[in-house]
């Protein structure tokens, strides 16, 4: 069942740095060592755990959220901005699914709000489909989100949460995250790593990190990162910090 989990921690190489398995875990997250900890304990407790991490857009949220995606298994991502709710609930449906993972969940529809949370109560998956026809499913699920704004959240869902606020991170934490995921996903070296830190936060003014893996993805020198990030700054806008 942990499968995954365990070989990450096993195989992340420390160069002879003593570090505990939540800092192996989470490798790629700046800081928090309290939140990692509690995340690693939640998912190997006996029972479904639920938490909720808010705060300003550069802090981290998303980031946690792809590293337990990427250590664990039956886990799901749904990124709430592009999903449907319906296509969610299919899958949940379709899928053996213990981990949901779900980036900015004050997007989703009040009636996908209501479904997760009868899931968390009841530990039962519902859905009425035309014509009155429903069907259930019995399901453990262990629900870990993110949110800009919890008020958008309906009361009962959010209450079922441990709710967690982070930070918004440095310029010296976002280049250091930039750097320690980029490198693992793209194999980029550290000069390039940094650079593209350095002009998603300076030149493009953005702190979403996610900005600098677009970059990552098409930029393999640094005169493409220099294109890339001109295209940006031409076409794309300056993003309001």
């Amino acid at each position: 069942m942990f499968k995954n989990l365990f070989h990450r921690i096993e195989s992340f190489g420390t160069a002879g740095q003593k570090l505990s398995h939540e800092e192996k875990f989470f490798s790629n997250v700046v800081g928090y060592p309290d939140i990692k900890r509690l995340l690693l304990k939640s998912v190997v407790s006996k029972d479904p755990v639920s938490i909720l991490l808010t705060g300003p857009p550069s802090s981290s949220k998303t980031i946690f959220l792809l590293e337990l995606l990427d250590g664990l298994n039956d886990a799901y991502f749904v990124d709430a901005v592009a999903a449907s709710g319906p296509g969610m609930i299919e899958y949940l449906f379709s899928n053996k699914t213990k981990y949901l993972l779900i980036d900015e969940i004050d997007k989703m529809k009040k009636m996908d709000q209501a479904a997760l949370l009868n899931v968390m109560e009841t530990g039962i998956l519902s859905e009425t489909k035309l014509k009155g026809k429903t069907r259930q499913k019995k399901m453990k699920l262990w629900l870990f989100a993110t949110s800009n704004d919890v008020e958008r959240l309906s009361p009962p869902l959010r209450s079922r949460f441990i709710e967690l606020h982070l930070k918004e991170y440095s310029y010296e934490e976002f280049v250091e995250i930039v750097f320690r995921l980029l490198k693992k996903k793209y194999k980029l070296d550290e000069e390039l790593c940094r650079k593209i830190g350095y002009a998603v936060w300076n030149q493009m003014q953005s702190k979403d990190v996610r900005d600098a893996i677009k970059i990552a993805k098409l930029g393999k020198s640094s005169d493409d990162i220099d294109w890339l990030i001109n295209i940006q700054l031409k076409y794309g806008g300056i993003k309001e910090r």
